[in-house]
C-alpha cells in the first residue's frame, strides 16, 4: 500500500498501532516528499488522553518535517511560542489551572523568561559539573552491567536500561533510600501520561515527594543538586522552593526516559544490524561516541515538541495562522534526505551522525545533554565489554505513543545460544 498524506493521523495512539514498529518512518518519507508542511486534523476517535475534559483534548496541527524548517521554528521563539500553550499535541488554553502549570516549567516558557531561568539551573549541568561525575556513573554503570552478566538474561528496558539513569537522579536529587522505589514508579507513570488515568494523582504525588527533598535540604544542607540549588544563587537570585522543584519533575521525565530509550534502542540496533555491531567491536572505545550520535539520529527518544504561532505565518506556500499549534517533527528531521545521505541506512561511521536534531535546538536545547551522553558512553561502554555477545532473546515491544519513542519491553540474552 502506497502512502499518501492523511493516512496517518499524528495525533491517535490508534493509528501508530497499525504500524510494526510504533514510528510512521515512510509516513514521514511521503510528507517530507509532498506536504513538507502539512495540516494534521484532531484524530477521529475524539479519545482523550485521560478523563481531564477539554484541557486535555488533542487538536490540530500543522507538521514540520523538514529539518531546515524545524530548526527555524525551534530558534525563532517570537512567531514559535512555547509559552502560549502546551508544548505538546494538546490544548491547555481552556483550562487556566492547566495553562499555568505548563508555563510554571521550563519547558513552557519563552525567552527571556526561559533563558533567566536556564542560566540559575545552568550550574549543574557545566562541562566541568558533568566531567566531574564519571568515575562514579562508570562505577554504577560496572555495577548495574555486572548484575545482568550474573542473570544471563533479562527484560532490558525496565530492568537494565532504566536502572543507571534513575540511580543518578536519586542521587542528584537526594531521593531518600526508601523512598526510591516509589520515586521511579511515580516517574514512570508520570512520562507514560499517554496511557495514565492517574496521571493527575501521580503528578501531584510526585510534586510533593520532590517537595519534601527540597524543604529538607532547606534545613539540613547536603552535598547534592538539589540542595546547591536551594542555598545557591546566581546575580544575586535565588530559585524559589516551587521553581526547584517544578524543575526537578521535569528532570524526573528528561533526564529519564531519553538515556533510557537511547539504550534499548542502541542493543535493538546493534542487534539487528551485525555489521555494524562487528564495526563498533572492532573499536570500542573509539567508534562508541559516533554510535551513540547515529542511534540518537536514526531513533531519537522523543518524537516531536510543539509550539505555538504568535502570528500569521506563510511557510512553504501554506498559512498557518495566529494560535495554529506547529509540531516540531525530530524524526522526521533525522531523515531527511536533504541533510542525510542515505538516511534510512544505519551506519556507524556517518560523518554527520552528530547534526541529528534529538535534543532539540535553540533555546531549548536539552539542558542535560551533556550528562545523558555521559551516561550513555558509561554503560553501553561496560555492556560491550563485559557482554559483547548479548543479543535479542525476542522481538522488542513498541510503545504506541504520540510523544516518545520507546519500547515497552525487550527480552536479552547476555550469552550466544547454544547449538
Amino acid at each position: 500500500m502506497t502512502l499518501q498524506p492523511g493516512d496517518i493521523n499524528l495525533a491517535s495512539n490508534n493509528d501508530l498501532m497499525t504500524i510494526d514498529v510504533g514510528v510512521p518512518y515512510e509516513y514521514f518519507a511521503v510528507l517530507r516528499r509532498e506536504a513538507p508542511v502539512y495540516w494534521n486534523p484532531p484524530p477521529v476517535d475524539g479519545a482523550r488522553i485521560f478523563e481531564l475534559g477539554d484541557a486535555y483534548e488533542p487538536i490540530g496541527f500543522w507538521v514540520l518535517s523538514k529539518y531546515g524548517d524545524v530548526v527555524m521554528a525551534s530558534k525563532d521563539t517570537d512567531r514559535f511560542s512555547a509559552w502560549e500553550n502546551s508544548v505538546l499535541w494538546i490544548d491547555t488554553k481552556q483550562s487556566e489551572m492547566a495553562l499555568a502549570a505548563q508555563r510554571a516549567g521550563m519547558m513552557g516558557m519563552d525567552p527571556p523568561d526561559h533563558t533567566q531561568f536556564r542560566r540559575l539551573v545552568q550550574p549543574g549541568f557545566t562541562p566541568r559539573s558533568i566531567n566531574a561525575l564519571e568515575p562514579h556513573i562508570r562505577g554504577q554503570a560496572a555495577k548495574v552491567i555486572g548484575e545482568l552478566a550474573e542473570r544471563g538474561e533479562a527484560e532490558f528496558v525496565f530492568e537494565v536500561a532504566s536502572e543507571l539513569p534513575m540511580i543518578l537522579l536519586c542521587e542528584m536529587m537526594g531521593i531518600p533510600q526508601e523512598r526510591r522505589d516509589e520515586y521511579m514508579a511515580l516517574g514512570n507513570a508520570t512520562a507514560s501520561f499517554e496511557f495514565n488515568d492517574n496521571f493527575v494523582e501521580d503528578q501531584i504525588n510526585l510534586f510533593l515527594m520532590l517537595d519534601d527533598v527540597v524543604k529538607t535540604v532547606t534545613d539540613a544542607p547536603d552535598d547534592t543538586l538539589i540542595s546547591k540549588y536551594v542555598h545557591g544563587e546566581v546575580d544575586g537570585r535565588k530559585l524559589a522552593p516551587d521553581e526547584i522543584t517544578q524543575f526537578f519533575q521535569t528532570l524526573s521525565i528528561a533526564g529519564h526516559e531519553t538515556t533510557r530509550n537511547t539504550t534499548a534502542h542502541f542493543v535493538r540496533l546493534m542487534d539487528e544490524h551485525p555489521d555494524q555491531k562487528a564495526l563498533l567491536l572492532e573499536d570500542l572505545e573509539g567508534r562508541l561516541p559516533n554510535a551513540i550520535e547515529e542511534v540518537l539520529r536514526v531513533s531519537p527518544p522523543v518524537m516531536q515538541f510543539c509550539r505555538t504561532a504568535t502570528e500569521d505565518i506563510e511557510l512553504r506556500g501554506e498559512s498557518i495562522r495566529k494560535g495554529d499549534k506547529v509540531y516540531m517533527s525530530y524524526i522526521s528531521a533525522n531523515r531527511d534526505e536533504d541533510i542525510f545521505d542515505d538516511p534510512d541506512t544505519f551506519d556507524i561511521l556517518r560523518p554527520n551522525a552528530g547534526k541529528h536534531l534529538a535534543f532539540g535546538m535553540g533555546a531549548h536545547f536539552c539542558l542535560g545533554a551533556s550528562l545523558a551522553r555521559l551516561q550513555l558512553r558509561c554503560v553501553l561502554a561496560e555492556l560491550y565489554t563485559q557482554l559483547p555477545d548479548i543479543s535479542l532473546a525476542e522481538a522488542p515491544t513498541p510503545m504506541y505513543s504520540v510523544w516518545f519513542n520507546a519500547l515497552n519491553e525487550m527480552p536479552v540474552r547476555t550469552c550466544p545460544v547454544a547449538h
